[in-house]
């Protein structure tokens, strides 16, 4: 039979209290909740804190404070359109471009080379070894098949025409050198049904060129390089292990469609370069590069992702850049103009000093799928006098929310924020969840949330920090910020936090003045510990309820709700456990079997700032302040 907090707001329970501590704790006491092994004795052997809450597909607060990334090889099922009228997919290719078709085979076997096929329409020459193929060509339509092993060779390639490139189970390791590298046109690179390919390079000389390449005018710049564009497709699965600079560069895009499967290992450089851009459609991508401030994925241009799966891992710390005359550290995606992001799944971790998830110039706009980012390195110092702050997510242009789904954990030092825009924050839609040291959420202008659900814990600073106006016309916003004076929602001195809509709940160590359209409450006094649920209700239903994911002493709460009516008398709880379905802590109309230190309180359209002293004493479903209630203690 369900309950309701009126009616069992005399059952009583302990609650574990910090006396005279104003807010959050420390990673230590989330750590306890999440990990109950620990010995937390407000944790259950299930780690929930005696929760029997259910969890609904958008995610729950334990998942978000163990977030963690790691490579992932597994199949995903893809599909795509391909239209006709395109010059960047192979199969148009194939039909309009091939007026006579060619196709050369090269087969490596250890350390010679053997071509065959229509070998009369190019010209083909060995290098300094029998295994290093030249291969010249100005006509269109020539298909070169790549098969066999060699440990001292590689494939180069000049062609005025552009040309396919299928890799047939072929391993190329190049100790001086790239193992492909393409001077001509753009390269359709098929990586052929059940194979496995592999290319490595060998280690640069002291003055940062490939042993061969001292006094060349040629970039050679990864183990497979290009001047031109590059494609990828087919079901293959392609290694690369970069030893000497990059894994894959193109001085022009680097596109992956449904279907392939690139792995990159850097211990030199970026995993994936491109000038004027990176575009997936489909594909399984894994990256990882343990070089000082490099990329997983970096392009000067923008970067473009509609389908498949990115893993981006980065384990270097940061570095003085004595040309820019600044800092630079590491980044799982880093693009110089707009990231756009509309399916797939793309997971960020980086770990170094300074390393951030996902970083941009310009803007970054999510329309749909799944963004996962993981951050731990410190802050990364250079003469005492410049910082890299490691940071989830960080644009220079505005973030735009309008759809998917998007989890930040960072958990760095105090410069750690999980998602910071140089300008504006919009949400029109989808699922934002950031778990992170200092501000969860931060805008450098405004804030606006139209809908969808956004929520932002942070253990030493604002959960939800604008430095312009905050504005909430709808959805489900949440923040939860550190002790005073630090607060759940923030918006700067100067500027307006404005709620017309939606459903509000802010827990710090301080409280805004609020205004607009919607009813709305403070509370302040509040205690809770870890794990446990604030329940907000009226009568005899129960509104909604918020797990907390750390201990709050004497904090404030801030609440709005389109279910609030004018000058109405709420109560708060606290419970040990609810049921119903769950998104971060977030319940609505849950069911609720105990609950203890209840306060009442009484809406209006505006409340005041600096709550911690404001507000009648409430108490036990007793009458409360006209704009806030007491906590009692």
């Amino acid at each position: 039979m369900r309950m309701t907090l009126k009616k069992i707001a005399h059952a009583v329970f302990a609650l574990a209290l910090l006396a005279n501590f104003s807010a959050c704790t420390t990673d230590d006491d989330i750590d306890d909740y999440v990990n109950p092994s620990n010995g937390n004795p407000n944790s259950s052997s299930s780690g929930s804190s005696g929760s029997t809450a259910t969890t609904s597909a958008i995610g729950s607060l334990k998942e978000l404070l163990n977030l963690d990334i790691a490579f992932d090889t597994s199949e995903l099922s893809e599909s795509e359109n391909i239209p006709d009228q395109t010059d960047e997919l192979y199969e148009n290719y194939i039909e309009n471009d091939f007026e006579q078709a060619y196709t050369v085979t090269i087969n490596y076997d250890g350390t010679n080379a053997t071509a065959t096929g229509d070998t009369e329409a190019v010209t083909i020459t060995t290098g300094a070894n029998p295994s290093d193929v030249i291969v010249n060509s100005e006509v269109k339509g020539v298909r070169y098949i790549l098969k066999g092993n060699t440990s001292d060779g590689s494939f180069k390639i000049y062609s005025e025409k552009k040309f396919a490139l299928e890799l047939n189970g072929v391993s190329i390791t190049n100790p001086t050198g790239a193992a492909i590298n393409n001077q001509g046109k753009r390269a359709f690179v098929v990586l052929s049904d059940g194979t496995t390919n592999s290319l490595c390079d060998g280690a640069v000389n002291s003055s940062g060129d490939y042993p061969d390449q001292s006094g060349s005018d040629e970039d050679m710049k990864a183990t497979f390089f290009s001047e031109g564009k590059l494609a990828f497709s087919g079901s293959g699965t392609l290694n690369v292990t970069a030893k000497g600079k990059n894994g894959i560069v193109s001085d022009d895009f680097v596109l992956f469609r449904p279907g392939c499967h690139v792995t990159l290992n850097s211990s030199s450089g970026h995993c994936v370069k491109a000038n004027d851009g990176i575009y997936v459609r489909g594909g399984v991508i894994n990256c990882q590069t343990s070089a000082t401030a490099a990329k997983a994925l970096k392009t000067d241009s923008i970067f473009r992702m509609e389908g498949g799966r990115v893993v981006a891992i980065t384990t270097g710390g940061g570095t003085y850049d004595a040309e820019e005359k600044d800092v630079t550290a590491a980044a799982g995606v880093r693009a110089d103009q707009d990231i756009i992001i509309s399916g797939g799944e793309l997971l960020c971790k980086s770990t170094g000093a300074g390393g951030k998830g996902i970083s941009t110039d310009k803007s970054l706009t999510i329309q749909g799928g799944t963004v996962k980012v993981y951050t731990s390195g410190r802050t990364y110092t250079y003469s005492n006098n410049l910082d890299a702050k490691a940071k989830g997510i960080k644009a220079d242009g505005a973030v735009n929310v309008n759809g998917g789904t998007v989890w930040v954990r960072a958990t760095g030092d105090s410069g750690s924020e999980g998602i910071e825009t140089k300008s504006t924050y919009t949400q029109n839609g989808g699922t934002v969840a950031v778990y992170a040291v200092d501000d969860a959420v931060n805008s450098k202008s405004h804030m606006v949330i139209n809908d969808g659900f956004l929520y932002g814990f942070a253990t030493g600073n604002d959960g939800i920090d604008s430095n312009g106006n905050l504005t909430v016309n709808g959805g489900v916003v949440i923040g939860c910020g550190a002790g005073s004076p630090e607060e759940g929602l923030d918006a700067a001195e100067g500027y307006q936090f404005i709620v017309n809509g939606g459903t509000v709940i802010g827990i710090g160590g301080g409280g805004e003045a609020v205004s607009g359209t919607q009813q709305k409450a403070a509370v302040s006094g509040v205690s809770v510990a870890s794990g446990r649920y604030i329940v907000v209700g009226n009568g005899d239903s129960n509104l909604f309820a918020l797990q907390v994911p750390c201990q709050y002493n004497n904090a404030t709460v801030q609440l709005s709700s389109s279910k609030f009516t004018a000058n109405t008398s709420y109560y708060l709880a606290i419970a040990e456990s609810v049921s119903g379905d769950e998104a971060f802590g977030f319940v609505d109309s849950p069911s609720v079997s105990s609950s203890s230190s209840s306060a009442s309180f009484t809406t209006s359209t505006t409340i005041s700032g600096g709550m911690g002293g404001q507000g009648g004493m409430g108490g036990q479903g007793g009458p409360g302040g006209g704009q806030g209630g007491g906590f009692p203690h």
